[in-house]
């Protein structure tokens, strides 16, 4: 119970850790709760991950809840297929507990294959996506989502895709529904087919919060939910008629 009123409180946390064993294992799992990777060099074969490998040594990767890829620093990409090599997928292959995955500028490009040998392996466990400033077309923006059937919240800010030839989605494919029941947001995103499509992969929406800015496709939210919504943010300078009209009593 002292701990729980702790955990925001990284210093005391420490303390508390250093303290006997018992405080250590109770304390360690909220001081490792996340695991934050960033872009320590402009050279592309800087092994990025390397945190990863003193997690592993003291036993305190399956206590990781939340993994976030920092911004790039130098303008160069750093999310890219050379960054998780042998070395550091062995180590990365051992997170098993990740809820919530934050990505910051990913370019869906840098990986023709796709991401699910790199991501796939949370499919079981995450429920929340974070994406600030990725960058691809719609397919590769909904394949990356559709690899977490499990998934609740969703965060996209400053989403416009690249130009492509759209394809009709199988609805064949529709995942095991119960997913999206948790938090929406979108700041800055201007793809209306593209939650069509999350929809429809997903055997609908269930959002009980969203939190709305500059968004097109609103109207079809707030339809979608409209049975499960508790809690809405939006704009006022993003009402448009059609979304006034769902909005009245």
């Amino acid at each position: 119970m002292i701990i729980v009123h702790l955990i925001h409180d990284t210093p005391t946390l420490k303390a508390c850790a250093a303290t006997c064993f018992s405080w250590y294992n109770v304390a360690t799992p909220h001081l490792h709760h996340t695991l934050t990777l960033r872009q320590w060099s402009p050279d592309t074969s800087h092994k990025r991950l390397n945190p990863l490998a003193s997690l592993d040594k003291f036993g305190l990767l399956p206590f990781v809840k939340r993994v976030q890829f920092e911004k790039e620093l130098f303008a160069v990409p750093w999310v890219i297929p050379a960054t998780f090599d042998c070395q550091s997928m062995r180590y990365f292959c051992a997170l098993e507990n990740v809820q919530e995955l934050a990505i910051a500028d990913l370019d869906f490009s840098k990986f023709p294959a796709g991401l699910g040998d790199y991501f796939g392996r949370f499919s079981h466990s995450l429920r929340s996506v974070t994406l600030s400033g990725p960058r691809g077309t719609r397919r590769q923006l909904l394949n990356f989502l559709i690899l977490f059937p499990q998934l609740d919240d969703i965060e996209i800010s400053h989403y416009h895709s690249k130009a492509e030839t759209h394809e009709e989605l199988d609805t064949r494919s529709t995942l095991t529904r119960g997913g999206l029941r948790g938090r929406l947001t979108l700041v800055e995103f201007g793809e209306e087919g593209l939650l069509e499509d999350i929809a429809a992969a997903f055997g609908g929406m269930r959002f009980t919060s969203m939190d709305l800015e500059n968004v097109r496709g609103m109207r079809l939210l707030l339809g979608a939910c409209a049975d499960t919504l508790e809690t809405l943010r939006i704009y006022l300078d993003d009402i448009s008629q059609d979304c006034k009209r769902v909005l009245d009593p």
